[in-house]
């Protein structure tokens, strides 16, 4: 496939992709973004992409249209996410944290914050994409900005960066769950959510909301949901972490089924326990929420993993093979940070963020259908993936 042809296929993408915006300039403008995105080398800032793709020192329009111009992100994730389902049926809803350094605290959602990926304390921005991941790839097709410290009640910060009034800042468990409602409404078959939550008490209030809509979850989360597990689920899991307590044998008899089911072992020794468990609440007088508890040991100790998920029935392979595809999300997000300029927004507002990182899966839909179209035809992959 040669550069015209994929000049063609760009720009009859970009008018279906792009037909919700109501103006022709903004469309236009969103080409010429998009293939600053795609094919330009290294940092990918609003003066390159005029520069590079139209020649002309218009770096103003292109920077208002981006962070300034009112157009709707929402309509444009919604027809990604469904020309993805249309295409390859999702094998999971995958979550994602996006963490975007800066050096300034003007941005919008910059704070100085613990980062568990980066193992340290770090002045950025932490956003979470929604992927609907297949058998090889995964598109991110839904964004949210988490907001914190001086973003979520400061009235002068949120007016610079033009925060709306019902934005407001809410647990990262709250978070998943509004972009997961947001996309069932477009009509997206929903698949089981994968993703990493560090506080184990997000992940009981998220585990517990996706089981009242039916959405099937593998969540790993810290070890301290090991005091759920019963005695025999422990007895082959190995010791608990130094310092956690082990709930009483009366609390531990609360599971739904103590029985101990098995997966296969793994490389270096690594294999999976799992039981039924009732998730713990707040209330005394109800039962919580039924999940199956797994537990990650080794050959001679436990070795510190911890999932909850809401697929009982399936093989416990099947299972931890889901919760596996948490790695493949993070190399399509170093993937994003590397080629199609994740990290390269200049801005400060809360529209234009949102308006950036809508552009970004769009680029990254664009060269996955391209990316299987040549698969398909046996052709070369262009050189933009």
């Amino acid at each position: 496939m040669y550069g015209d042809e994929i000049d063609a296929l760009v720009s009859a993408f970009c008018q279906r992709v792009f037909d919700s915006m109501p103006r022709v300039d903004q469309r236009r403008w969103a080409e010429v973004y998009l293939r600053g995105l795609l094919f330009l080398e290294g940092r990918k800032t609003v003066r390159k992409m005029a520069e590079n793709v139209l020649c002309l020192p218009v770096n103003q329009s292109l920077q208002q249209f981006i962070n300034q111009s009112p157009w709707d992100w929402v309509p444009i994730r919604a027809e990604v996410a469904q020309r993805r389902a249309l295409s390859s049926p999702s094998r999971a809803w995958l979550v994602s944290r996006a963490t975007i350094p800066k050096r300034g605290s003007h941005s919008v959602g910059v704070v100085q914050q613990f980062v568990p990926e980066a193992g340290r304390r770090l002045n950025c921005q932490v956003g979470l994409a929604l992927s609907l991941a297949d058998d090889s790839t995964d598109v991110p097709v839904n964004w949210r900005l988490l907001l914190s410290g001086k973003w979520a009640h400061d009235k002068n910060a949120r007016e610079k960066v033009y925060l709306p009034d019902d934005v407001t800042g809410q647990p990262e468990w709250a978070e998943i769950l509004s972009m997961v409602d947001e996309t069932m409404r477009w009509g997206i078959p929903p698949a089981p959510l994968v993703t990493d939550i560090a506080d184990s008490r997000d992940a009981v209030a998220l585990a517990s909301a996706l089981t009242e809509r039916g959405v099937d979850f593998v969540l790993r989360t810290d070890d301290s949901l090991r005091t759920l597990a019963p005695e025999p689920l422990l007895a082959e899991a190995g010791p608990l972490p130094r310092g956690r307590s082990r709930l009483s044998n009366r609390r531990a008899r609360r599971a739904a089924n103590e029985r101990v089911t098995y997966g296969e072992p793994r490389a270096q020794g690594v294999s999976f326990v799992s039981a039924q468990v009732h998730l713990p609440t707040r209330t005394r007088d109800r039962s919580g929420t039924v999940v199956r508890l797994v537990l990650q040991r080794t050959t001679d100790r436990f070795s510190g993993g911890t999932w909850i998920t809401s697929l009982a029935q399936r093989p416990l392979d099947d299972v931890m093979r889901l919760a596996g595809l948490t790695k493949r999300g993070k190399g399509t997000l170093h993937q994003l940070r590397s080629g199609f300029g994740l990290n390269d927004f200049e801005g400060r507002s809360f529209r234009g963020w949102h308006h950036h990182m809508t552009m970004v899966s769009v680029a990254w839909a664009f060269s996955q259908e391209l990316l299987g179209a040549n698969h398909a035809l046996g052709t070369p992959t262009p050189a933009l993936l």
